[in-house]
């Protein structure tokens, strides 16, 4: 390898890497609302139906469509909340979109809103 070719690919690698860096640099962002993201930069939703709320023990039972992110088939099922704040205005019969991760072996609505 001449000179010539590794001056240019020491500069694209330091020119790369600076940009990489830049890029990943959140400082003065609020990065709270972010949510959890798929591969397309999106939060993955799923419709669903709310059948049961249990605000005692923070639960909600929803019948719902495929949930792709978490690879499961429609099925009627109960999952944690979050945040059981999120279920203000919400009732049984609600037709929602929501988003639902899988932390810890635990099925948890981290997002919901009313279609």
């Amino acid at each position: 390898m001449n000179y010539k070719t590794l001056t240019l690919l020491l500069g694209l690698a330091t020119h790369t890497g600076l940009q990489a860096a830049e890029m990943m640099n959140h400082e003065g962002h609020d990065m709270s609302q972010m949510g959890q993201m798929d591969g397309m930069g999106e939060m993955t939703m799923t419709k669903g139906v709310i059948t049961r709320i249990d605000e005692a023990s923070g639960k909600v039972g929803i019948k719902h469509e495929a949930i792709a992110n978490l690879k499961m088939p429609p099925m009627n099922m109960v999952f944690l909340l979050a945040d059981p704040a999120q279920l203000q205005g919400l009732k049984v019969g609600d037709a929602v979109l929501f988003h639902a991760e899988n932390p810890a072996g635990k099925l948890t609505v981290t997002a919901i809103q009313k279609q």
